[in-house]
């Protein structure tokens, strides 16, 4: 059965180019590591694991975003594509999370870190997973294992599920080539939200969305 593409694509779009703006702008400075956690062993095997599902997350909304940026609309194969990569990944990932709570860095690496936290930030069909995970995420951060901007990122990406205005203003939609945020709460003091987390200003923000997703003129 096709999948609506109205139901996926609006939810994820803004997120392809979630690695590249997260280089955008200057990084908040991480609090001290927790000792205990600074004590854990590397689990390679898992670092590898996350690696390998982000690879295969990544390519799904690659190949959306280079049609995207071609001026052509993505199919119901694409988002059958993303679907199915992410339900996957999203039921893997559950497992683990009951298994072995939030893993940061000092658990699975740097690299490793940032496919868990892209793995949950895709799995929007289970809301109440993403609710469940984003303590221990704030937490993970608290103790040095995760960055601010996935705190904002999820917290964002909970709130528009839950029809609510967003906190950090991540979370857009592409209309016209153009990008067109979602509602954001006491939109006055974003920014300094935005800069306590590690993010760029909102204006700069945009204008990165706006250049990776703005289809070329047609010859």
């Amino acid at each position: 059965m096709a999948v609506e593409l109205t139901a996926v694509f609006p939810r994820w779009i803004a997120l392809i180019c979630l690695l590249s703006v997260a280089c955008a702008g200057p990084v908040a400075r991480m609090p001290a590591a927790d000792a205990n956690s600074a004590l854990l062993p590397m689990d390679e095997e898992l670092r590898r694991e996350l690696v390998s599902r982000l690879e295969a997350d990544q390519a799904a909304r690659l190949a959306v975003m280079n049609k995207l940026q071609q001026g052509l609309t993505p199919d119901s194969l694409d988002a059958e594509r993303m679907l199915a990569v992410d339900t996957a990944n999203t039921a893997w990932f559950k497992g683990v999370i009951a298994a072995r709570g939030w893993p940061g860095r000092s658990l699975v690496g740097t690299d490793g870190a940032s496919a868990a936290f892209l793995l949950v930030q895709h799995a929007d069909r289970d809301t109440a997973f993403q609710a469940r995970v984003l303590p221990l995420l704030e937490q993970a951060y608290a103790a040095g294992e995760a960055e601010g901007q996935q705190v904002a990122l999820l917290t964002d990406r909970l709130a528009v599920a839950r029809g609510r205005p967003q906190v950090y203003g991540t979370q857009a939609d592409i209309v016209g080539g153009r990008s067109v945020l979602k509602p954001i709460a006491d939109s006055a003091g974003v920014d300094a939200r935005r800069s306590g987390v590690g993010l760029p200003p909102l204006a700069e923000y945009i204008r990165l969305l706006d250049s990776l997703y703005s289809a070329p003129p047609r010859p």
